[in-house]
Formats: structure tokens, C-alpha cells, sequence
């Protein structure tokens, strides 16, 4: 349930990060984490984390669907190659949870030590709508 969690968070700062509107766009951060207290510098230094992890997760997401295609392949040849299937779904797993775990370091760099409980808390509690 927690990685569930940490997912919806993650992908609640990636629609952020993918926002039209600058104004709202910034507006919508601050309601999002204005519970950690930020400071101006830690602020920029998160936009700049999410900015970054889009690039990543889109070259991910165009990774993914050559994977898929890859298991779709696998689904409709004569005999289903268990190994490969398998292998392919360990693949895209491991490196979504490298990019997470990645995205989840900097962020912790960034936060401060009461910042980081309250942030734990917040992805304990699931107040991750």
C-alpha cells in the first residue's frame, strides 16, 4: 500500500511538472507541499527536481511501450515464452523503481529533518488524493 502511495504522489508532482500554466502551475505546488514549510531555495530546488524527473519519466514512459509491445507480442505468438515475459516485467519494474527511488533521494536531500517526518507521515497517511 505504501509504494501505491508513494506512486500516486509521484505521479501527482509529474501532472504538476506537466501543467500548462506557469501561474497555476506554481500555484498548484505550493498547495501540494505548502505542509513542508519551504523555503524559496528548497521550492526551486524541488521544481527543478520535478522539471528534470519529466524529461526522465517520458523517456521512460517511450521505453515502457516498446516493452509492451513487446509483451503483447508474446501474448499472441503460438507459445508463450515465460522467461521472456518475465524478464521484460522485471525490467520495467526495476528501472520505475530506480526512477522513483532516484526522484526520492534528491527530494530528501532537499528537505530538512522535521520536513522529512512530515513528509513520511504524508505518504504513511495516504493523504495523497
Amino acid at each position: 500500500m505504501k509504494i501505491l502511495r508513494i506512486f500516486l504522489l509521484l505521479t501527482s508532482l509529474i501532472i504538476f511538472a506537466n501543467a500548462g500554466d506557469g501561474h497555476k502551475k506554481h500555484k498548484h505546488f505550493y498547495k501540494n507541499l505548502e505542509y513542508l514549510d519551504l523555503n524559496k531555495k528548497q521550492l526551486k530546488e524541488i521544481k527543478n527536481v520535478l522539471i528534470e524527473f519529466k524529461h526522465k519519466y517520458k523517456d521512460f514512459y517511450e521505453y515502457k511501450d516498446d516493452k509492451e509491445d513487446i509483451l503483447e507480442d508474446i501474448m499472441e505468438d503460438e507459445d508463450f515464452d515465460k522467461e521472456l515475459y518475465f524478464q521484460t516485467l522485471i525490467d520495467l519494474k526495476t528501472r520505475a523503481t530506480k526512477l522513483e527511488v532516484e526522484k526520492m533521494s534528491k527530494i530528501h536531500k532537499i528537505l530538512n529533518e522535521k520536513q522529512r517526518e512530515k513528509f513520511a507521515d504524508y505518504l504513511e497517511d495516504g493523504d495523497i488524493d
